[in-house]
């Protein structure tokens, strides 16, 4: 993933796609504030405050060369601590339906479960802290993320967000159960051992790669889990599910491990538009694979072998 791939006007654009592609979307909310800004510029707004780890007071810095009009420090906390968060989860799985359309013969075969964790407020006592002590401390949001395969390129098919320690198979079942992908894998840990969800896996056509719990004192009994502790240890594809880990990891180091918030729901949108961000990484560098290069020698300067270059967009072909 790479920061500098994912431009503001581009932001933008897929901002403006996105709400025009929602139809019944109105937010007609009594009271507050008068709605002045669009929810486009609040959406590229929180996408910039996030590729670049802003403060409030420094996206409307930064966004000053690119916007002509933009609201001030008061409303645009405002209008981000106002945003439902079901937006977020739908901007990020609107730009996942934009990356499977650019391999139309390919179908998204593995998908991995995973959940992961945002620290936010005051980062700095969770080094001292240690065991059950660290379990105390509430400055972080879990996020669970729904990734998929496609073509060699990882990315986040949909994702949910929750308040601290909420269970992993609380925040993915709602994700499976509107999930469409019949015959495919769905690859987790021992964390999501839980008949239910089993179940809605196979309700949706597909198979289930789970790890499952057992030990000398806790043998497996139940048809369910000896299916997909079966299908862990004979298909061979479980190798796949760490590269959720290696995924959860390059984003954390490319946009950080801390959301620079101080209250608890913003948090949790911070947390879900870094996915979103994550998305448009993938899909930038497939609109940049997808444009084709035309070479011209130069018969003049053949000595020198002159070339020159001709990038050709995709839609001017």
């Amino acid at each position: 993933m790479r920061r500098t791939a994912i431009k503001p006007a581009r932001i933008h654009e897929l901002a403006k796609e996105f709400l025009d592609s929602k139809h019944n979307y109105l937010d007609r909310s009594k009271g507050g504030r008068p709605r002045t800004f669009d929810d486009i510029l609040i959406l590229t707004l929180i996408c910039i405050q996030n590729l670049h780890q802003f403060s409030f007071r420094e996206t409307i810095e930064f966004s000053e060369d690119y916007f002509k009009e933009l609201p001030e420090l008061s409303t645009y906390h405002y209008r981000v601590k106002i945003l439902p968060v079901e937006l977020i989860q739908e901007v990020i799985e609107y730009i996942a339906e934009k990356i499977k359309e650019s391999d139309k013969n390919r179908h998204v075969r593995f998908l991995i479960m995973d959940g992961t964790g945002f620290s936010y407020h005051d980062v700095y006592p969770m080094k001292y802290y240690r065991g059950m002590e660290i379990r105390k401390i509430q400055a972080h949001v879990k996020a669970g993320a729904l990734i998929g395969i496609l073509n060699k390129r990882r990315f986040v098919l949909s994702a949910r967000a929750g308040p601290p320690y909420t269970g992993d198979v609380r925040l993915i079942e709602p994700l499976v159960e509107k999930a469409n992908y019949p015959k495919s894998y769905f690859l987790g840990d021992k964390g999501f051992d839980c008949i239910r969800l089993i179940e809605l896996i196979l309700s949706k056509k597909c198979k289930p790669v789970i790890d499952i719990k057992s030990g000398r004192l806790n043998q497996i009994k139940d048809p369910l889990r000896i299916l997909s502790k079966h299908n862990v240890e004979a298909l061979g594809i479980y190798k796949k599910r760490p590269l959720i880990e290696g995924l959860f990891g390059n984003l954390k180091q490319k946009l950080s491990s801390h959301v620079r918030i101080f209250n608890v729901d913003i948090a949790q949108k911070f947390a879900l538009i870094r996915f979103a961000l994550l998305n448009m990484a993938v899909l930038a560098s497939l609109e940049k694979a997808d444009q084709l290069w035309l070479w011209f020698s130069n018969s003049l300067l053949k000595p020198l072998t002159a070339v020159y270059l001709f990038k050709i967009p995709p839609f001017a072909r």
